[in-house]
């Protein structure tokens, strides 16, 4: 079955963090182990970059640390985050880390940050 430019970049993009070290799921799964990066839809998903056939896709990239928001899981955090913009392929643009947050998931709190980026693709 033949897939999609948009899906195909996604997929693209989430193998390349996957060769850097990085555990990367498209979804929230019901168990996970962090560190993991999630990827979503960005809040702009796709805009158009020029007049031909390239667009932006955006996605937020979810870096889940560590369980507690405590010194350790706060390093953690940095250290995902530092690892994910490393790792970021020359086709990406890293638009913006916001402020960590308590995610709640698996009966448990963990330490998180959305990271914002685009990837130029073409349809």
């Amino acid at each position: 079955m033949p897939v999609n430019e948009i899906t195909a970049s996604k997929i693209e993009f989430s193998l390349v963090l996957d060769a850097a070290g990085i555990k990367v799921s498209e979804f929230i799964p019901e168990r996970f182990v962090p560190p993991i990066v999630i990827i979503s839809a960005g809040s702009t998903y796709i805009t158009s970059a020029s007049v031909g056939n390239e667009y932006i896709l955006g996605l937020e990239l979810n870096a889940v640390a560590a369980t507690a928001v405590n010194k350790q899981a706060t390093e953690k955090l940095d250290e995902l985050i530092q690892d994910v913009i490393n790792a970021l392929p020359q086709y990406c643009r890293l638009v913006s880390v916001a402020q960590p947050f308590s995610l709640q998931a698996n009966n448990a709190e963990y330490l998180a940050a959305t990271l914002a980026v685009e990837l130029r693709i073409t349809i």
